[in-house]
């Protein structure tokens, strides 16, 4: 409590015990004491701490005695001690403003004897200095009670810069190569991700725009304007489009991304084999392979796909598949199209086409089947062993061995209809059955006194109804189909097998539902059906 708080406190009554007090002032005439008395119990004022006070501010020619008698008397009253022999040094309040104005500091200097100062002349001076900002009325205080100490007594508030723009991509493009984890923990290397495939409208990246930024204010209060971050184009490649701030794929296909920018390539190209450097292969588009397909790995491809070497135990399935090299399929694997299969030679191997399948040199123990045609017209154009099948025709230069090797040669029946001609005349028998079971339970049902019936046996009833009116429908569909299927029958009984060279024994020729086997040597020769049996005729 300063020397004014306690006299106000006697004044008032506050307080019943208050220490004495007293105060130095210089006038014009002289130097004064004001010693106050202590109020209650509290303790006088002494007369060693006046004069540490009155050495302290180097007052030189004080009257002791007097002071000793004033301070005796505590009276409050201001009387004079000494005379004033200098002028008294005035306190230095230093403020100064960083170059950048985002900070200023604070120095008081009270020299030896200067008179006293108060918090508010400091906070006056800050404010003459033109600081207004981020006053740190801690930091002031700090700088009042430790004259000497300089402190930051004000900070500004800098400026937030806007952020660049961005891109932020909808696929990690780093995770190429790395095999796919598995709930065991163990890993599957022929399942890398060494292709981004994408189907058409996709999202592939996500432009993040720039940002303005948020102005700051310096300490003397005038507003600094943030910098804005800067645009970037949007990285558009082959096969891409903006759709607003998104980019997405315009077609299906491998995202890549070259020279900064998003691609859509509708063709994979592998440059070497099908292999564990690879894993497998899956895409929505063309694949190239320029190597071969190796055992154990699969290439399946929405389009299709050509092999510059060979399938040796691989799987490939595709529209169109052209293997240049062969087909060895070592009794793993199978090579599958939906349209046409062209190879050199296929070999202990499972080949099927719902088109054609073109062979240039031979087909040896193998299943080839096709929706069209075999053709094994090559340099030897030979088939021996397994079996091969075409709806329409099977050309070939020699079939057999004369080691009678058993190959069988059908046409007349496309194999995919076939299947689908057997599975429907299953479900329609087992449909047939589950309808006549119903109707029959509708047939009881009703030949009971309606009236008579339980609500379960109603709800039964009405269930049971709308049931055999659904299996109805079901059977009606399967009938038609299955007429349809019998009319394609009908008209590829016409099928025909030629042989331009030699036919050996031990091969069986089947057209549609008949069948005859080869037992002597047959040249030039073609296969086809008449009048209920088949007939050999010329090659032409």
């Amino acid at each position: 409590m300063n020397d004014e708080e306690k006299n106000a406190a006697n004044q008032s009554g506050a307080s019943a015990d208050v220490d004495g007090s007293f105060k130095v002032d210089y006038n014009e005439d002289g130097i004064y004491l004001t010693v106050n008395p202590a109020q209650g119990a509290g303790a006088p004022v002494r007369e060693p701490l006046v004069m540490a006070e009155l050495k302290s501010r180097d007052i030189q020619g004080a009257n002791f005695s007097a002071i000793i008698r004033i301070v005796k008397e505590a009276s409050g009253t201001p009387v004079k001690i000494a005379e004033m022999t200098a002028a008294v040094q005035e306190p230095e309040i230093q403020v100064l403003v960083d170059r950048d104005r985002m900070s200023a500091s604070l120095q008081i200097i009270q020299p030896k004897g200067s008179r006293p100062l108060s918090f508010e002349e400091v906070l006056e001076k800050i404010h003459a200095a033109g600081v207004v900002q981020g006053i740190d009325m801690e930091a002031v205080k700090r700088a009042f009670d430790r004259p000497g100490t300089p402190v930051t007594c004000a900070r500004g508030d800098a400026p937030v810069n806007g952020s660049d723009a961005a891109i932020r991509f909808a696929h990690d493009t780093n995770a190429k190569g790395r095999p796919v984890e598995l709930e065991d923990g163990r890993v599957d290397f022929k399942d890398l991700n060494l292709f981004t495939v994408v189907s058409e409208g996709d999202l592939l990246a996500e432009k993040i725009p720039p940002t303005a930024g948020n102005p700051g204010v310096d300490v003397i209060g005038q507003p600094i304007f943030p910098k804005p971050g800067k645009d970037i184009p949007m990285p558009l490649g082959k096969n891409v489009y903006a759709d607003g701030g998104l980019i997405k794929a315009a077609i299906a296909g491998q995202l890549q991304f070259v020279n900064n920018k998003l691609h859509v390539s509708p063709v994979i190209e592998i440059k070497g084999d099908v292999d564990l450097s690879t894993g497998n292969v899956e895409f929505v588009g063309n694949v190239v392979v320029r190597g071969s397909v190796q055992s154990g790995f699969t290439v399946k491809a929405d389009g299709n796909v050509e092999i510059y070497g060979s399938v040796s135990g691989g799987t490939v399935e595709g529209c169109n598949i052209v293997i240049r090299m062969g087909i060895q399929g070592m009794q793993r694997g199978y090579v599958r199209a939906k349209e046409n299969v062209t190879t050199k030679f296929i070999e202990n191997a499972n080949v099927s086409a719902e088109g054609d399948v073109m062979v240039n040199d031979v087909i040896l123990h193998s299943n080839v089947s096709a929706g069209k045609r075999v053709i094994v017209e090559g340099r030897r154009g030979f088939i021996a062993g397994g079996h091969v099948i075409a709806a329409e025709e099977i050309r070939a230069k020699t079939v057999g061995t004369h080691l009678a090797v058993a190959t069988d040669l059908e046409v007349g029946v496309n194999p995919v209809i076939r299947a689908e001609y057997t599975e429907l005349r299953k479900e329609l028998r087992k449909n047939e059955v589950t309808l006549d079971q119903a109707q029959k339970a509708l047939n009881v049902l009703r030949s009971v006194n309606q009236s008579d019936l339980s609500p379960e046996k109603r709800e039964m009833m009405l269930k049971l109804t709308k049931a055999q009116f659904h299996m109805a429908g079901q059977v009606e569909t399967m009938r038609k189909r299955i007429t349809e299927i019998e009319l394609l029958f009908e008209e590829m009984r016409y099928g025909r097998i030629r042989v331009s060279d030699v036919v050996y024994p031990g091969v069986k020729i089947v057209i549609g539902t008949l069948v005859k086997p080869v037992r002597e040597m047959l040249k030039y020769a073609s296969f086809y059906a008449e009048d209920g049996e088949i007939r050999i005729g010329s090659f032409r």
